[in-house]
């Protein structure tokens, strides 16, 4: 079996954390990935450091995936809904198919006729352009920018087969042809294996959260639904913001000195402008409100920064700042600083010595590991 490293892992949790997304693209391809690899080893092809298989199975794997959402009016990217917004773009043709199937057996009745060959002649000609537009979609749109946040350069993880024609005229619309006469796909080796050895984690089906919400559901005798589960399991008790009392902390000092430093720009925030309380290690990433957490900084900055997190060197590069800050939270709330500050960032620490700087490089260090292995995106001024 074709081996792999670490940065395999890392590479695909990087595009699965950080690259840009506006519509579920991303994660219809990666599921179908992951779905072919384990499925279809029979149909893979080697070339080199690359494995090719049959673009059709994507494109097959792309119809049942959104059949549902489309059937039930469902948004695949933010707004859809609306009246007159932009919508992915096979919605339109994919409606037809839907529609046509709500007397004849719904999503079933299109998958029997379909996997039969079996398609009603009214509706072949909706069929054909669909199959156009997903595969269009596929190699145009996710298949070229997947990866980008990783390797800075489209099709860097997937491409297809350029020189393959779409047919252009009437084609059969059975299952075979489409998976043997739609082109290729390509992807490397290596995440060939991982999907194949790991990809049902990647996916979500073996995830310890399905499984154990499926467990629930199970359980129950069915009266807890998996989705009534999975919102259970992923309830945290902490989902506010919560920047007290460091935000109080803040603005008294500000309203006493006239003014306050921002930590990541060094500019003042003068008595007119109140301070916007940042979290350092963003809150959708940490759900933390510790107070060293907490920095005052502008609302530029703030809007700046937004969920992203700060680089290693520019830590490094405000240290100062925020010692300062660290030591002013500290004399104010001793007991309450030591304790958060060992907990969620240091460990066990020693505050009679220099417990700034062991914070400090701590703190580096869990910006290099979500940065680096977790993918989220840096951030510096």
């Amino acid at each position: 079996m074709e081996s792999f490293d670490l940065s395999d892992f890392k590479t695909i949790n990087t595009i699965i954390e950080r690259d840009s997304k506006d519509t579920t693209y991303k994660y219809a391809l990666l599921r179908g990935a992951v779905e072919i690899s384990q499925e279809y080893q029979h149909l893979k092809r080697v070339h080199g450091d690359r494995v090719e298989f049959p673009l059709g199975l994507l494109i097959e794997k792309w119809l049942l995936y959104y059949y549902p959402f489309v059937e039930n009016n469902i948004p695949q990217k933010p707004g859809e809904e609306k009246e007159g917004a932009k919508q992915i773009s096979f919605r339109r043709t994919f409606r037809k198919v839907t529609e046509y199937y709500e007397g004849t057996g719904k999503f079933s009745g299109f998958y029997r006729d379909y996997t039969k060959g079996s398609l009603s002649p009214d509706i072949v000609p909706a069929f054909r352009s669909l199959v156009r537009e997903i595969r269009t979609t596929i190699t145009q749109y996710p298949m070229k920018h997947l990866g980008y946040s990783a390797e800075g350069k489209h099709y860097s993880v997937f491409d297809y087969d350029r020189e393959f024609e779409m047919p252009s005229g009437k084609f059969p619309v059975d299952r075979e042809y489409l998976i043997q006469h739609m082109g290729t796909y390509s992807m490397p080796k290596a995440y060939d294996t991982i999907f194949e050895i790991l990809g049902s984690f990647i996916s979500g089906e073996d995830a310890v959260l399905f499984q154990w919400a499926e467990f629930i559901r199970s359980a129950s005798n069915g009266n807890v639904s998996l989705a009534a589960s999975l919102e259970h399991l992923r309830t945290f008790p902490v989902t506010d913001r919560d920047k007290e009392p460091a935000g109080s902390f803040y603005r008294d000092l500000q309203r006493e000195q006239g003014f306050i430093h921002c930590a990541w720009s060094g500019k003042a925030i003068k008595d007119r402008e109140s301070p916007e309380i940042d979290h350092l290690l963003p809150f959708s990433v940490l759900r933390n409100n510790d107070l060293w957490n907490l920095l005052p900084v502008t609302k530029q900055v703030n809007k700046d920064k937004l969920d992203k997190i700060p680089l290693p060197e520019f830590i490094e590069e405000r240290k100062p700042a925020i010692k300062l800050y660290w030591d002013l939270l500290h004399e104010k709330y001793p007991q309450q600083f030591e304790r958060e500050l060992a907990i969620s960032l240091t460990g066990p620490v020693d505050f009679t010595s220099d417990w700034q700087e062991t914070a400090i490089q701590k703190l580096k260090e869990k910006c290099r590991y979500f940065t680096e292995v977790r993918g989220f995106d840096a951030w510096s001024l």
